[in-house]
Formats: C-alpha cells, structure tokens, sequence
C-alpha cells in the first residue's frame, strides 16, 4: 500500500497495549489512519518524512517454524523517481494478486512438502482474501 504523511507527526499515545503510534495518511482515495509498530515508526523517524512524503507499506507472509505470520516491510517512495503511475481501472489488486502468487510459491518451495498446482492456487487466493479484508 503507497500512503502519503498528512501531519509531520504522530499521534503518540498509550493503551493497556502498550505504547501506540497514530499516523493520519491517505492511500490516494481516502484518509486513512495508520497505526505503527514501533520498529515502523523509528524507520518514518529515521527517514525524516515529512507532511507530503510518501511511503509503501507491503505485507508479507513470513514461515516462523510451522507457523505464518506476517511481517510488514517500509520503503520510501522516491519522489525524483515515481514508481509507476496507476491507470484509472488499477486499483492495487493486481499487485496484490502476483505477491500473493509469489508468496504462495515461496511457501511450497521451503516448506518441504509436496504441493500440487492446484493446492498453490488455492493458497494465492486465500492469502488475496486475507490480505484485501485487511487493507
């Protein structure tokens, strides 16, 4: 997800959670508030955004023993270089779609286990169900 800063910073505050850190972004459609990490949010401090920069966000399914989990991975967008512009019908779901497919192929690959096609398929679409729920 390609989100720009609204405010230069966050909102700091703290839950029975513990410490949380509130971004107020827009995904180029809509306002949207970003709730951080800690380890996200000393790499926005670190990279010194300001109001107006942007950012991506991509989410990524990670094998931790026989468990997945997901991790969330911080880049910068660089302005001189804009990545590439969306037509009006890209709505991000195709970018989605091939990470969850490599994804999918990475999991059969180190897993150890045999996996048909039809089985990689079907776990592309459960993590493009997953992750579009969660954006």
């Amino acid at each position: 997800m390609k989100l720009k800063l609204l405010r230069d910073n966050p909102y700091i505050g703290e839950n029975g959670r513990g410490k949380f850190f509130l971004y107020s972004v827009n995904d180029g459609t809509q306002e949207l508030a970003y709730f951080a990490d800690e380890s996200i949010h000393q790499l926005i401090q670190q990279s010194k955004l300001k109001q107006g920069s942007e950012f991506q966000l991509v989410k990524k399914a990670v094998q931790n023993g026989k468990r997945m989990s997901s991790q969330i991975e911080f880049s910068i967008v660089d302005q001189a270089h804009p990545t590439q512009v969306a037509s009006p019908q890209d709505d991000g779901l195709r970018a989605i779609l091939l990470n969850c497919i490599h994804d999918a192929e990475y999991v059969a690959k180190n897993s150890g286990l045999q996996f048909s096609l039809d089985e990689i398929q079907k776990l592309a679409t459960t993590l493009f169900i997953q992750r579009t729920k969660l954006a």
